[in-house]
């Protein structure tokens, strides 16, 4: 989030808000104090937030967030910053029932296109879709209250050749 202290602030949208409740969804920072002000409801996860356990105006705020700037935070997640930014995606196929590998290879624009499509919206498992791309709290370790951003590569035959 860092990287985006500046956005959203002609939008009535405080990307230092934004922050702070992404701190709650991945657990960087403990839900409990303030699910006490917001919800009697118990927390599915007591070490995290979801975005569906957040209040409405939050929810909404951290959406239009997100869809105000889909172009940087898609371009960020596929094709990356500065000197070693990507410029082709190239994706492999596996069938073991045929032992053969089959391959796709698409530039950063197509594959940032395709994979960013969509609206944004909370799935079903109180998470953030981006598209075709998946926010949700990386598990785990060594950084296990980070943002983890998941696509389906292989999503990318559909387009053929």
């Amino acid at each position: 989030m860092e990287h985006y202290k500046n956005l959203g602030g002609n939008s009535g949208v405080s990307s230092y808000e934004i922050a702070s409740w992404l701190k709650l969804f991945t657990g960087e920072n403990n839900p409990e104090s303030v699910v006490k002000h917001i919800s009697k409801r118990k927390l599915r996860d007591k070490r995290r937030l979801f975005l569906d356990e957040m209040p409405e105006d939050i929810r909404d705020k951290i959406m239009k967030f997100f869809k105000e700037n889909k172009i940087i935070v898609v371009s960020d997640i596929l094709k990356g910053r500065g000197g070693l930014s990507a410029n082709w995606m190239l994706v492999t196929k596996y069938n073991k029932n045929e032992n053969t590998t089959t391959w796709t290879l698409k530039d950063i624009n197509t594959t940032m296109n395709f994979f960013g499509s969509g609206e944004v919206k909370i799935s079903p498992r109180g998470s953030l879709q981006i598209g075709k791309i998946t926010m949700q709290r990386k598990g785990g370790t060594p950084d296990p209250t980070k943002l983890q951003f998941k696509i389906k590569p292989c999503q990318l035959f559909a387009l053929g050749d």
